[in-house]
């Protein structure tokens, strides 16, 4: 394909449901907004995805928010945007206001529980599916990120009925705020191992009732989520889900057996899906460092080939000839992007302008995701506007700075293991 096709490939429109995108390029949910203190939309998280709009991504999907109080309590890093109350919507609406301003359309990553990732803090009852903890990392760590001594989550409670209804209540209601703020639609997350992630695996499902066993019951939870979603929004506002489509784990499920439990969900009113590798046991394969690993997995053409004619919205594959092959061949129906989006915020706009040499390229360096899971301020060495977009914006401070290039050294970082795994383990629930 030349790169005048790979510009109309993924310059053309995209129909989800009601909504029309104007290119096929979206901008993935990240925690990387930074809210104010109180979960509000801040002047950096609006200048931010403004910024994205701006550089011709057709969709912003909005992440690192939260839908119920649950998931603000839990939340392992903070502060998150708010879904879980009224009050939250006008500062919403401004958010929504200016990406819209910008020429995007705009959704609300719908997420009310961190599940088997939550921190019990104060002695909160975290849940999922099944009590089981997640080992972080197990089958390896994205490049340049270390965790000495390992992590082993605490071991949440198994759901009951009650749980899992008081989690679909808080997501309805997250969704008719997310509409009433102006969000073109939804997407409801059940990826990693956060709450209906954890219903979907065998793995980290291990359940006997209603909810465990058949690929039927496993989707069981997510799917009336959906169905009661789309009763209190109407048919017309666009619902997706954004799921785990290969555990990557000994014994885990694979993308065939994702893509059944899928199935199951879509005709409870999904518009989309957003295709997310692995889980937090398995980051190396989450956060790959280079372009195309979920379609030499087959993983979109099985999602495909499983669920008919549904967007496909494919993720880890920044090279704009490869997301445009697997458009072109119906594997997918759009790209997106997380970490390329913030090595350079004009990306879409050179590939549809057909201006791919001026790319800026992430190096897979991983610093952005180092700061994440330290809950420094979020910046890209690759892109020094990263992080400061609104000019009063807080930056990260020299020590936090020195920290960030600390972990992420192999040398400093072996010894920091070594060191750590000679103190007494600590408990896990």
């Amino acid at each position: 394909m030349t790169t005048a096709g790979i510009a109309d490939t993924l310059g053309a429109p995209l129909r989800v449901n009601s909504v029309t995108i104007k290119n096929r390029i979206v901008l993935g949910p990240m925690a990387v907004l930074r809210p104010t203190a109180d979960g509000r939309a801040s002047d950096q998280s609006i200048a931010f995805l403004e910024r994205r709009a701006r550089g011709g991504v057709g969709l912003v999907i909005v992440g690192g928010a939260v839908s119920s109080a649950r998931g603000w309590n839990e939340s392992p890093f903070t502060p998150n945007l708010r879904f879980d109350g009224d009050e939250y919507i006008p500062d919403l609406a401004r958010l929504v206001d200016a990406v819209h301003g910008a020429g995007a359309k705009v959704f609300a990553q719908i997420f009310p529980s961190f599940g088997r990732m939550g921190v019990p803090r104060g002695g909160a009852r975290l849940i999922a599916a099944s009590p089981k903890p997640v080992v972080l990392g197990a089958q390896g760590l994205p490049d340049h990120v270390y965790v000495p001594g390992g992590r082993i989550t605490p071991v949440p409670d198994e759901a009951t009925a009650a749980d899992i209804a008081q989690i679909q209540a808080d997501t309805v209601a997250a969704s008719l705020r997310a509409r009433a703020a102006g969000f073109d639609g939804i997407e409801i997350g059940a990826h990693m191992c956060y709450f209906y992630s954890s219903f979907l695996s065998p793995l980290a499902n291990q359940r006997t009732d209603g909810y465990g066993g058949s690929a039927e019951n496993r989707a069981r939870a997510l799917r009336d989520a959906v169905a009661a979603t789309r009763v209190a929004v109407g048919p017309h506002y666009p619902i997706g889900i954004r799921v785990s489509v290969n555990d990557h784990m000994p014994g885990g499920q694979g993308p065939e057996g994702f893509a059944e439990v899928v199935a199951h969900i879509v005709p409870a009113g999904l518009d989309f899906v957003s295709l997310s590798e692995a889980n937090y046991e398995s980051m190396a394969a989450n956060v790959p460092s280079r372009s195309g690993t979920m379609l030499d997995h087959h993983e979109p053409q099985i999602f495909r080939a499983a669920l008919g004619d549904i967007p496909l919205f494919l993720s880890s594959t920044p090279d704009p000839q490869q997301a445009a092959d697997a458009i072109a061949a119906g594997h997918a129906d759009a790209t997106m992007l997380a970490r390329q989006l913030l090595a350079d915020p004009d990306y879409a706009n050179k590939v549809v302008g057909d201006r791919l040499s001026e790319i800026v390229w992430c190096d897979h360096g991983n610093s952005c995701l180092r700061r994440l899971m330290t809950n420094v301020p979020v910046a890209c060495h690759k892109n020094r506007e990263m992080g400061r977009e609104d000019p009063h914006a807080a930056r990260a401070t020299l020590p936090q700075n020195a920290l960030i290039w600390a972990s992420g050294n192999a040398l400093l970082m072996k010894i920091a293991d070594t060191a750590a795994r000679m103190l007494p383990a600590r408990p896990t629930h």
